[in-house]
């Protein structure tokens, strides 16, 4: 059960075409290791991973959109779980700029469109689309405008609980779970 749920917030779910979040802070929790170089190293839970490629496999395009470069850690995680949509390395005055370019890109209004966000530069994205989430260590203003709030922090199982939540709402999750064992491991 979500920490918090608007609700309208299955009805808004049942709506998104894709679904867009930061790496930093969404898929990783908010912690980066670094070594005596000054290498940046970030962890990625699995269950997020399952969280993309579920709501792929269900017609609904994950995408990445962080402002931060994700060379490295980000590109091969993407690479791992075959996600092409990936932008970075954008200013916070382009990452806007950029959003709106997806929308178009991508044929969406932004009722249409889901997304995660956990700080204060995120609330312009989440005050703009129909679905918008906050893991549940997102900062209060960002709880306050979101439709969901998810029990797990970020980089620990988020994107799996939102995946979760969206398919539910449209009636997909029954049979995703049913293909997902059938296939088993191979």
């Amino acid at each position: 059960m979500p920490l918090k749920e608007a609700p309208d917030a299955k009805e808004r779910a049942q709506k998104v075409k894709i679904f867009i979040h930061d790496v930093h802070g969404a898929i990783t929790p908010n912690v980066v290791y670094c070594d005596q170089e000054g290498n940046r190293y970030y962890e990625f839970w699995h269950m997020d991973g399952f969280g993309d490629l579920s709501l792929l496999a269900n017609g609904i395009k994950p995408i990445f959109l962080d402002s931060t470069s994700i060379d490295g850690e980000g590109l091969y995680r993407a690479k791992e779980l075959k996600l092409e949509n990936l932008y970075y390395n954008t200013t916070p005055e382009e990452k806007m700029d950029k959003f709106e370019q997806i929308l178009k890109e991508n044929g969406v209004t932004y009722e249409e469109v889901g997304y995660l966000g956990s700080d204060v530069f995120d609330l312009p994205f989440l005050k703009k689309v129909g679905f918008a989430v906050a893991p549940a260590d997102a900062v209060d203003e960002v709880k306050e405008v979101a439709h969901l709030v998810t029990t797990v922090p970020a980089g620990r199982g988020v994107m799996r609980e939102v995946c979760e939540y969206i398919l539910r709402a449209k009636g997909l999750w029954e049979a995703w779970v049913d293909k997902v064992t059938k296939m088993g491991y191979k």
